[in-house]
C-alpha cells in the first residue's frame, strides 16, 4: 500500500504573531502536499498556544489520530511551529514513528541521511532558544514597565488606560465610592452588593460578595501601584486617600476563621434524602435574612428546590418514632439484629485485626532498634519513633474497646427492651441517622425508607415516573406504601411547609392533636392496617 495520506499541523502563539500564521502555515503545507501527489485529510491548528508544552488541543488530537492511522505523514511549515521543547520534539517523533507517521517541513529544506540529523538537532535547539529568549524578553519587558508604573496592558475597574498610565475613570470611580461609604456607614458587604446590584463590571457581569470585597480591598485605591513585585506608594491616580484605604484594609483584611463543618452531624439527611423529580440528593444550605435570622434548609442541587430543615427533621423522626411504638416492628428490628449478630459469629474481629497491627509496628520498633546498634542512624528516625509511639497508644486504646464491645451480646430481649425505650435514650440526630436508610421528597409527600428493612446494595428510591422498588422489604416482597397522616401543613402545588410537633429535651415526642391534615408522609416496608397508626 503506498502512502499518500498527509495532515497538516499549524500553530502561532499569541506573543509572536508573525508571518508564520496560520493560513500561511495552512497554504505553504497545501502547496507542498500537492506538489509531493499527497493527499490532504486533516488538518489540526491551534491558536494562541505556546510550544514548550504538548497542553494544546489540536496538538492532542493529531497525536490521537496518528495512533489510530488516520494518515501517513504529518506536514509543518517549520521545526518550531510544532514544539519549542526539545524534550518533547524528541517524544513526539518517536511516538509519530511507532505509528508509521513521518514529520515533513514545507518551509525548510531538510537534508537526508546524518545531515538531515544534525540539521534537525540543531533547529530544535534553535527553537528552544529563541523561545527561552522571547520569555526573557517579555519578562525584561515587564519589569521595566513595572518599575516607572505603567499599566502593562492589565486593566482595572476604576481606571482607564491612556498611553500606557492609568487615568480615573470618574463613573466606575463613583461606584467605588459608593461601596467606600456605605461600608464606612455600617453596611456590611452582603448590604453593599444588594445596594449596587443594578451595577456590571467590565465582563457584564454583576459584583457579587467576592468581587466586591476585593475591588474594596486593593491598594490601587490609595494610589500605591503593585505589579510584577514592584510596589510605589502614590505611583498611580488615587480614588481616595490612602488613609481611608487602610482604614478599609482594617476593616475587612483580617479574616475571619471558617467553622469546621461537620456535615453528618449539622445535616443528618445529607446523603439520604432524594428529589422525586430529578433523583438527585438534596444538601445542606444554609441563608441569612435581612433581618439577620439564619434559616436552614435542604436544597435540590438540580431542581432548586428547597424545603426548610427543622420541620422535614422534626417530621422524619416523628414518623420513625411512631413506627417503633408498634410492637410488631419492633420485634421485626430485633428479629434482624439477632440474626445478624449470629451471622457475624464466623466474621473477623475487629479486635484480632487492631492487635496484628499492633504486632506490626512492634516489628518495625525492632527494625529501627537493630539499625541503631549496628552503627546505622537511619533518617528522620527520632520522629518515626514518635510518630509510631502514638499510633500504637491509639491501636491500644481501640483494642481495649472492641475487646469490651465484643463480649456484649445481647439477646433479644435486651434488644426489645433497648428498642421500647429508643425515644427517651437517643436524640433526633441518632435516630435519623440509625433508622432511616433513604428519603424521598416531593412538593406535597416524603417517602421514607427504613434502614431496618433490606433495599440491596447501592440502593436510591425510583423517580417519579419510575415503577416502585420491588423487593425491597426484609419481610415482603414488594414494598408495602401506605399514607401515614402526619400533623403538618403542606399546600398543594407548594415547597413543604409542616408545622410539626417538638419534641422534649429528653427526646420524648408529644402526642399531636387537632383537625385531619392536608399532607401525607408515606413509609415504604412497613405494612400499616390504617391511616391513624401515626396519630
Amino acid at each position: 500500500m503506498v502512502k499518500r495520506r498527509a495532515a497538516i499541523y499549524a500553530r502561532f502563539s499569541s506573543h509572536n504573531q508573525r508571518s508564520e500564521s496560520i493560513e500561511i502555515q495552512v497554504d505553504a503545507g497545501t502547496r507542498y502536499i500537492a506538489e509531493n501527489g499527497l493527499e490532504l485529510v486533516r488538518v489540526y491548528a491551534d491558536y494562541a498556544k505556546t510550544g514548550r508544552n504538548t497542553d494544546r488541543s489540536d496538538y492532542k488530537r493529531m497525536m490521537n489520530d496518528a495512533r489510530l492511522g488516520l494518515f501517513d505523514y504529518v506536514v509543518i511549515y517549520k521545526v518550531p511551529r510544532i514544539m519549542r521543547n526539545r524534550d518533547e520534539m524528541a517524544l513526539t517523533r518517536i511516538m509519530l514513528r511507532k505509528a508509521g507517521v513521518e514529520i515533513l517541513y514545507a518551509g525548510e529544506e531538510i537534508a537526508s541521511g546524518s545531515s538531515g540529523v544534525l540539521q534537525l538537532g540543531m533547529l530544535e535547539v534553535l527553537a528552544e532558544w529563541e523561545s527561552a529568549i522571547d520569555s526573557e524578553r517579555i519578562i525584561d519587558g515587564i519589569q521595566k514597565n513595572a518599575q516607572r508604573c505603567m499599566a502593562n496592558g492589565r486593566t482595572l475597574y476604576g481606571w482607564d488606560i491612556v498611553e500606557g498610565r492609568y487615568v480615573v475613570n470618574d463613573r466606575e470611580a463613583a461606584v467605588l465610592h459608593r461601596m467606600k461609604n456605605l461600608l464606612f456607614s455600617g453596611s456590611t458587604v452582603a448590604d453593599i452588593v444588594r445596594a449596587v446590584a443594578n451595577e456590571r463590571s467590565r465582563n457584564g457581569k454583576p459584583f457579587n460578595h467576592d468581587r466586591t470585597k476585593k475591588l474594596l480591598l486593593r491598594p490601587q485605591n490609595g494610589g500605591t501601584y503593585s505589579y510584577a513585585g514592584h510596589v510605589v506608594e502614590d505611583g498611580m491616580p488615587a480614588i481616595w486617600p490612602k488613609i481611608e484605604q487602610d482604614m478599609i484594609i482594617s476593616m475587612l483584611g483580617t479574616p475571619r476563621p471558617r467553622r469546621r463543618v461537620d456535615h453528618a452531624a449539622e445535616w443528618p439527611l445529607t446523603g439520604k434524602l432524594y428529589c422525586a423529580e430529578c433523583g438527585n440528593t438534596l444538601a445542606g444550605t444554609s441563608g441569612t435574612s435581612k433581618g439577620g435570622t439564619v434559616y436552614a434548609y435542604y436544597k435540590c442541587k438540580k431542581c432548586k428546590r428547597t424545603f426548610r430543615r427543622d420541620i422535614l427533621e422534626d417530621a422524619i423522626v416523628d414518623m420513625t418514632i411512631c413506627a417503633l411504638e408498634r410492637p410488631d416492628v419492633r420485634k421485626r428490628i430485633a428479629d434482624g439484629m439477632a440474626t445478624y449478630e449470629a451471622t457475624m459469629e464466623d466474621a473477623p474481629l475487629e479486635s484480632e485485626r487492631l492487635r496484628k497491627e499492633i504486632k506490626r509496628i512492634d516489628a518495625a520498633f525492632e527494625r529501627i532498634w537493630q539499625a541503631i546498634e549496628d552503627g546505622i542512624a537511619p533518617p528522620g528516625g527520632k520522629e518515626r519513633i514518635e510518630d509510631l509511639k502514638a499510633r500504637k497508644d491509639a491501636l491500644e486504646t481501640e483494642y481495649q474497646i472492641a475487646k469490651a464491645n465484643e463480649n456484649i451480646e445481647p439477646g433479644f430481649s435486651e434488644l426489645m427492651d433497648w428498642l421500647d425505650n429508643v425515644a427517651e435514650e437517643m436524640n433526633p440526630q441518632e435516630i435519623l441517622t440509625m433508622f432511616v436508610r433513604a428519603v424521598q421528597i416531593d412538593k406535597t409527600e416524603v417517602r421514607l425508607y427504613f434502614a431496618f428493612d433490606y433495599y440491596g446494595d447501592n440502593f436510591t428510591p425510583p423517580k417519579k415516573d419510575e415503577h416502585p422498588v420491588k423487593g425491597c422489604s426484609s419481610n415482603s416482597p414488594m414494598v408495602e406504601a401506605r399514607r401515614i397522616e402526619l400533623r403538618s401543613y403542606m399546600a398543594p402545588g407548594r415547597h413543604l411547609q409542616a408545622q410539626s410537633s417538638r419534641r422534649s429535651r429528653e427526646g420524648r415526642v408529644r402526642r399531636r392533636t387537632g383537625p385531619a391534615p392536608v399532607g401525607s408522609i408515606l413509609a415504604c416496608g412497613i405494612p400499616t392496617t390504617s391511616a391513624s397508626a401515626a396519630s
